[in-house]
């Protein structure tokens, strides 16, 4: 059962570049829980994670190259991973997710690091 998160609950931000939403009821091997990156963030740096959990802090937004990309984290339990996805999926704020990717504890874009 997901709970509702509060907006003040304890978060622990690490990247995750999106390959894609997954359904909900996917499952897939080597699915792990945002609490365990966020405890151990080195064991799964440049691994492919399945992390699922509710959706918060959704926005969209486009590029200066106009390209349209989207972030939101995934919370579960008081922890939270961030996403990143080129496109605008159709996700909300409170919706249920399964997120697959690779997680980045940090990524450099050019001269920015996040």
């Amino acid at each position: 059962m997901n709970e509702r998160r509060q907006p003040g609950a304890v978060k622990r931000f690490v990247w995750v570049s999106a390959l894609g939403l997954l359904p909900l009821a996917a499952i897939h091997a080597g699915a792990t829980t945002v609490g365990e990156i966020a405890k151990n963030p080195a064991a799964f740096d440049q691994k492919t994670v399945v992390v699922s959990g509710t959706a918060t802090s959704v926005t969209h937004r486009t590029s200066w190259r106009g390209n349209p990309y989207t972030t939101f984290h995934v919370a579960d339990q008081g922890q939270s991973v961030k996403v990143f996805r080129f496109g605008t999926p159709t996700i909300k704020d409170d919706e249920s997710v399964d997120v697959r990717g690779v997680f980045q504890r940090v990524k450099h874009v050019g001269q920015y690091t996040f």
